[in-house]
């Protein structure tokens, strides 16, 4: 397998990227340029910041850093979900302030916020997909659908990935996610991230997501980014399952001092390394230490702002979920005086 990984390297590098897999953005019609075996790529996740943006506009800090990602040479801006706070309304602004001035392809795995009736999929097309980059696989899946859980062609992305893999024909797979679908097969996660975006009764990710996965990491590097983060103590998590040999990173921003994005750089060897950049100033630590005992530790030990409460509750009152709750909390109750005021009627008349 090696010699045929070689081989590839050797085109790779006299022909560049070949045209099988390429992708284009539908976001900017950009397409993935690579010269040679090496190439980089930035990735990050809840690109709306959070929900005190109400501008209709991406977040400050990822605007504040436009040169730096134009001029970082990477291939592509990867976000992993939530690129929008509200699809429905968002898209004159970003296409402006964003997608025209990005000066690579931008990929997104939707998050709950881009996803209003079709309004996105009639923009911007499919939610999963796959690409190959030199001999890399990337999957974008979409957690929305089916409540977290990857069936149907999703997990035939992976499926497929996985036969590539294991004839020799695939280098280092990237899989790209919204939702924290993994958390829940690893106990040692208990007590962390849970304020992000679940999924109601669990996922079929470790009954049948982690066995392809984990055929795949006998041959190759497995890769799994996700971008809900809810509150969080930095703009990265990152965990090694060791028995699988897939290594799984969260990382986003959220408009605050801690936002900062990964650079992904995979080497003529195929190998790859991250660098995280801070979109603030701020020094950072490489990736790999903040571990599950770093957000153990961290989590909940800011001290609770009390003049917030204002805010948290016109955040908590004008956003449609809370109205969904009184609907159907007021149908309820009426439905129940109602049946209540007609049992007690039937009772009345066969008493008489």
């Amino acid at each position: 397998m090696m010699a045929y990984k070689y081989i590839a390297l050797i085109v790779i590098c006299l022909f560049g990227l070949s045209a099988k897999g390429q992708y284009k953005s539908p976001f900017n019609n950009k397409e993935i340029k690579v010269d040679g075996p090496q190439y980089s790529f930035i990735v990050s996740g809840h690109f709306y910041g959070d929900g005190g943006n109400k501008s209709c506009f991406p977040v400050n800090t990822l605007l504040a850093n436009l040169d730096w990602i134009n001029g970082s040479n990477a291939a592509m801006l990867v976000c992993l979900g939530d690129l929008f706070k509200d699809v429905s309304n968002d898209i004159p602004n970003y296409q402006t302030s964003l997608f025209d001035k990005l000066e690579m392809p931008l990929v997104n795995s939707v998050g709950n916020h881009d996803l209003t009736d079709n309004i996105y999929q009639d923009n911007f097309g499919e939610t999963a997909f796959s690409f190959e980059i030199n001999m890399d696989i990337h999957i974008v899946l979409d957690t929305e659908r089916d409540n977290g859980d990857i069936n149907g062609e999703q997990l035939d992305l992976l499926k497929e990935a996985a036969v590539k893999v294991e004839k020799g024909n695939g280098g280092n797979v990237f899989i790209y996610t919204h939702r924290t679908i993994w958390k829940e097969a690893y106990d040692e996660m208990d007590g962390i991230f849970e304020d992000n975006t679940q999924s109601i009764g669990g996922t079929n990710y470790e009954s049948e997501v982690l066995p392809i996965l984990k055929e795949m990491g006998l041959k190759s590097h497995v890769y799994l980014f996700s971008g809900s983060l809810g509150s969080a103590p930095a703009s990265f998590f990152h965990f090694y399952d060791k028995d699988n040999n897939v290594k799984i990173i969260a990382t986003a921003i959220r408009g605050l001092p801690r936002d900062a994005m990964l650079h992904v750089l995979v080497n003529e060897m195929g190998e790859a390394s991250f660098i995280t950049k801070s979109l603030t100033g701020e020094k950072l630590n490489p990736v790999y230490y903040y571990d599950v005992e770093y957000w153990q530790t961290e989590v909940g030990t800011d001290p609770f702002n009390w003049k917030l409460i204002p805010y948290y509750i016109e955040l908590m009152v004008t956003h449609r979920f809370f109205w969904y709750g009184v609907i159907c909390t007021s149908l309820g109750f009426f439905g129940v005086l109602w049946f209540r005021k007609r049992r007690k009627k039937r009772a009345t008349l066969s008493s008489t």
